[in-house]
């Protein structure tokens, strides 16, 4: 008697532990993987929008000008074009990576929390392979930035005065002991004129 009833408490308790974890798959799927995913790609498709909006503006602008200030704005605004495309196009690479990676994972917790056996049968046997997926958009939107991004290098550098390691290194390389020094001197000749007299040459020590 004593044992059934013990029994059926831990059925119970497993019961309600599972009923648990797969209520948290579907919250971590919905708010952790699946809004983001929806939200980023809304936020972005609107800023790539507007981008274009003020481009077009800015060529209005432009054609409305004179011709002698169109020409030199179109001499500068090559670069300003230039630019625009290249954070259109790191945007969409950024989104694009983003949903490769998390919208599958947030697919995966999604029937997690739906199906019974499903973590044991499918997640248990791709979860690496996700969070492996997760690593890699981390490291390549890294890149993507370094690649693509003056501004994001420029940063970078100076947040982490990775300019003044630079210029030790340089400065490193360019020291010399004393003995060297003086072997590395040679004269060269200089022409130097004179008020009254042709031109002479003079032998200095090459620094």
């Amino acid at each position: 008697m004593v044992g059934a009833t013990s029994s059926d408490g831990f059925s119970s308790f497993l019961v309600e532990i599972r009923r648990r974890v797969r209520r948290a798959c579907r919250m971590q799927a919905i708010f952790v993987r699946l809004v983001p995913c929806v939200g980023l790609t809304v936020l972005s498709l609107l800023l790539v929008q507007t981008m274009k909006q003020a481009e077009e503006r800015r060529q209005n602008l432009r054609g409305r000008s004179s011709a002698m200030t169109k020409a030199g704005k179109d001499r500068g605004g090559g670069g300003t074009d230039r630019k625009t495309n290249r954070t259109t196009m790191m945007l969409l690479l950024v989104v694009v990576l983003f949903l490769v990676t998390e919208f599958p994972n947030g697919v995966i917790n999604l029937l997690s929390g739906v199906l019974p056996g499903f973590v044991i049968e499918i997640y248990m046997a791709i979860g690496d392979l996700l969070d492996i997926l997760a690593l890699i958009n981390n490291g390549i939107n890294f890149i993507l930035y370094c690649s693509m991004s003056k501004q994001f290098r420029d940063t970078f550098v100076s947040v982490f005065r990775l300019d003044v390691l630079g210029r030790l290194c340089a400065r490193c390389r360019c020291w010399k002991s004393p003995s060297a020094g003086l072997e590395d001197r040679a004269t060269i000749t200089v022409p130097t004129t004179v008020v009254g007299a042709k031109d002479q040459y003079v032998l200095v020590a090459q620094a």
